[in-house]
């Protein structure tokens, strides 16, 4: 019996270690009207435009002219219609929020 409870935890211990690693990564969080939200890679230089591009870009419902930025409790707004805007470097850990259009459509 001790013999099959000793396999079981080593069993265990990789995946254990694989989630470490998994938290322990670099993020930011593409959420809102993206096709693919979640998780993104955070890397040096990580632009605004190419996060939203990482989660596969804004759906047909998004307002893209809208976009927020939440870093360390305070949000920003961003219109990625505008080229100067969509090169805003993001930070480790920042949550990217993409609002549903209004009923004027914007």
């Amino acid at each position: 019996m001790k013999a099959l409870i000793a396999f079981s935890l080593l069993a265990l211990a990789p995946l254990h270690a694989a989630e470490k690693k998994q938290e322990a990564e670099a993020k930011v969080i593409v959420g809102g009207q993206v096709r693919a939200p979640g998780p993104v890679k955070f890397e040096k230089k990580l632009t605004l435009y190419a996060a939203i591009q990482a989660a596969r870009g804004v759906t047909e419902f998004g307002a893209p002219n809208r976009v927020k930025i939440l870093r360390d409790g305070k949000a920003t707004t961003h219109d990625m219609t505008d080229d100067k805007q969509k090169q805003t470097l993001l930070k480790e850990n920042d949550v990217v929020e993409v609002p549903q259009k209004n009923i004027i459509g914007r």
